[in-house]
């Protein structure tokens, strides 16, 4: 009887180690938190590294009532551009996600692309090829939508000055201004002596025929203080 169940106990042993042992590779199985939520950013980003101090590209959590995020993550990009950012642990409290612009204190300053939570584990945001320096945004966010409509989007540019896009940098940096020929469009470095910054801070809307501070004064972005830090940050090289 002793000799029965000893056989039968290698036997099984045997069976165990043979089922283990087969030769094969097997993925490690994905573990899902079971509290929180996971948000993957994809895509390929340039200019991540134009920004100026204080701010910061990230992926983030917040609520609908606050500017402020939850948590967040720090967006760094690969060599060959390639982005893949996973943010995981978002609780019942984060409501939306973004791809977005923080400050030191984590507040949004701007945003690239949104989503709201689906009832799934990973929430993705798919950016596909994307230019999220800071000028480039100034660009797209600012000149292209509020500026360009009187400065050259059409055959005519006010003052002569183009602000479309593979134009407007040549055409502001140490360009002397048409309605202040002894400043700077943008004196590198200087805010408060650039045309630009005053025009859009008010200081010569009196010599202006449309109010350019009231154009930007109900928009979401704080766009004076964008273009202040831009100016500011003269030890960045900017590019379209």
């Amino acid at each position: 009887m002793m000799k029965k169940k000893g056989l039968i106990v290698a036997a099984c042993w045997a069976m165990m180690f043979a089922s283990c042992d087969d030769g094969r590779l097997y993925e490690k199985p994905v573990i899902i938190p079971e509290e929180g939520r996971v948000v993957k950013l994809t895509g390929r980003l340039t200019g991540i590294g134009d920004w100026a101090n204080g701010y910061n590209v990230v992926v983030a959590g917040f609520t609908d009532d606050s500017d402020y995020a939850i948590i967040s993550k720090s967006v760094t990009v690969g060599e060959d551009g390639e982005t893949e950012v996973v943010l995981s642990g978002l609780g019942d409290e984060v409501q939306r996600v973004e791809f977005c612009v923080v400050n030191r204190l984590r507040k949004r300053i701007l945003t690239f692309q949104k989503a709201d939570l689906q009832p799934t584990d990973t929430i993705r945001l798919e950016v596909n090829s994307m230019d999220v320096g800071m000028y480039a945004t100034m660009q797209k966010q600012l000149f292209n939508t509020t500026c360009t409509s009187c400065h050259g989007a059409s055959t005519f540019a006010a003052k002569g000055l183009y602000l479309t896009e593979g134009k407007s940098y040549e055409a502001l940096e140490n360009v002397p201004s048409a309605i202040r020929p002894d400043s700077m469009l943008v004196n590198p470095g200087n805010a408060t002596a650039s045309v630009l910054y005053q025009v859009l801070a008010n200081d010569l809307d009196a010599t202006l025929s449309r109010p350019h501070h009231e154009m930007i004064s109900t928009q979401e972005v704080n766009w004076l203080t964008l273009v202040r830090d831009w100016i500011n940050s003269s030890d960045k090289e900017y590019a379209e």
